[in-house]
């Protein structure tokens, strides 16, 4: 019967490059599950085999088994919880026909298992099935060598560089999140080459790509990303028809002597904001509930774009994520406190959107404070900080059609009407409200 589930890193596959702990961690299991990945031709059992026979001792009596993985690709859709009660399902199967005395199951991971999110998930729920039926498992994970460590090495590289970020993501995300603020770019999972689709934006930077690393297979390739990403391609689709697989990992980096890359300018720093009867002060964690208050008033979802509550969580959330994008230069948050009472009153926020200099400012008042001219008040202030601080060249703000308190409050601010944007805001029924826009540039209208 099953009492120990292990999961251990045996490096990106030179039995050489397994650590010492992996090594005798893999002398102590039974019985391997080994993923197949479908119908066409895989070595990737073999390798595994390889390894395991390799440094496992002779007289060690284990077996492998390969269960029906349908996951395929190294980075293709394994947060599909269909795909994970059906693997769990499997490997569960396979468990309970253990025969008597093997008690030790083991997965191997390619690299490092801090890389293989799908098999620590599936992991974590077979340790959790069992528990619910009353069995303990103890379970744990051996680090290994990962893929990037051993591309950095390959190619005579430091993989971080004092001053430059280092930014880990998947093939999945790299076309949607790159830009070259982001410094040194690692890829260790893509199934379908994406840097190709920067290659035409970006066609300057430095392509460091390895596959079978660490195997007498190892393929290597480094250069310009225009220069050699259709080299990448051949070389990686022959490798792919010769064993049935390929596993690569990639590094992308600005080239030496290039400028640095833009980086988002930060907010000035600044203390509390006040006229006496409202202050304004940089939203801090603490300040969740107000966040929450302001944006579940029945009010406020009225005009709000999905209409939908803030859960405690949801709201401990942006408060605690409000200092991070003052530094970033996205936004920034300042909670309404009356003077008299100390009370959180509302909340309201400039955010940098659309060209250089223009800040777009939203707002909100809790219903026990409204009527008192806090909205008009926390604008004035917010607008004089914006120019005189956070050096803005243009506010802006608006509001749907039919919210006329909102739209009096700016006026009163000194923002001036400009007109009106049809079918701009989204409403919680799926319709679109056409949104009244107002401006403020420095020296515009006395409030």
């Amino acid at each position: 019967m099953i009492e120990r589930i292990r999961v251990i890193g045996v490096g990106p596959g030179d039995p050489g490059q397994v650590t010492g702990d992996a090594v005798r961690a893999l002398a102590t299991v039974d019985v391997f599950l080994v993923p197949d990945p479908g119908d066409e031709p895989s070595d990737l059992a073999a390798a595994r085999q390889a390894v395991c026979d390799a440094l496992i001792p002779a007289d060690r009596a284990y077996r492998v088994v390969e269960v029906r993985d349908p996951r395929g690709e190294p980075d293709a859709e394994r947060d599909d919880p269909a795909y994970d009660r059906g693997i769990v399902d499997t490997y569960a199967h396979v468990i309970d026909g253990l025969a008597a005395g093997e008690t030790t199951v083991g997965f191997l991971a390619w690299g490092d298992p801090a890389w293989d999110e799908a098999t620590i998930r599936v992991v974590d729920a077979l340790v959790e099935r069992y528990a619910e039926s009353g069995v303990a498992l103890d379970h744990d994970v051996i680090a290994g060598i990962s893929a990037p460590q051993l591309l950095a090495a390959r190619h005579r590289i430091p993989l971080g560089r004092a001053d430059v970020p280092l930014h880990i993501t998947t093939g999945r995300r790299l076309g949607d999140e790159y830009d070259p603020s982001l410094g040194d770019v690692v890829v260790p999972f893509d199934g379908r080459l994406a840097c190709t689709e920067l290659a035409g934006a970006f066609p300057d930077l430095e392509l460091y790509w390895g596959a079978y690393l660490g195997t007498p297979d190892e393929l290597l390739v480094h250069g310009r990303l225009g220069d050699v990403i259709d080299e990448v391609g051949r070389v990686r689709a022959a490798a792919r028809e010769r064993h049935g697989w390929v596993t690569d990992c990639y590094l992308l980096r600005r080239p030496q002597g290039a400028s640095p890359a833009p980086t988002p300018q930060a907010f000035p720093e600044t203390g509390a904001l006040t006229d006496g009867v409202l202050t304004l002060r940089p939203v801090t964690a603490g300040d969740w509930k107000v966040v929450r208050d302001e944006h579940n008033d029945e009010e406020s979802l009225r005009w709000d774009f999905e209409g939908r509550r803030l859960t405690d969580d949801d709201a401990r959330r942006q408060a605690a994520r409000a200092a991070l994008e003052w530094r970033r230069g996205r936004a920034a948050r300042f909670v309404m406190v009356d003077v008299d009472s100390g009370e959180g009153a509302g909340v309201i926020g400039v955010l940098r959107m659309g060209p250089p200099g223009t800040g777009l400012v939203g707002y909100g008042v809790l219903p026990a404070f409204r009527g008192r001219g806090f909205t008009t008040r926390a604008l004035r202030l917010v607008s004089s900080w914006a120019f005189e601080e956070a050096g803005l060249a243009r506010l802006e703000l608006g509001h749907k059609v039919g919210n006329v308190a909102s739209g009096k409050a700016a006026a009163r601010a000194g923002f001036r009407m400009e007109g009106q944007l049809s079918a701009r805001l989204p409403n919680p029924d799926g319709t679109r409200s056409d949104e009244v826009y107002y401006s403020l540039v420095p020296g515009g209208p006395p409030g």
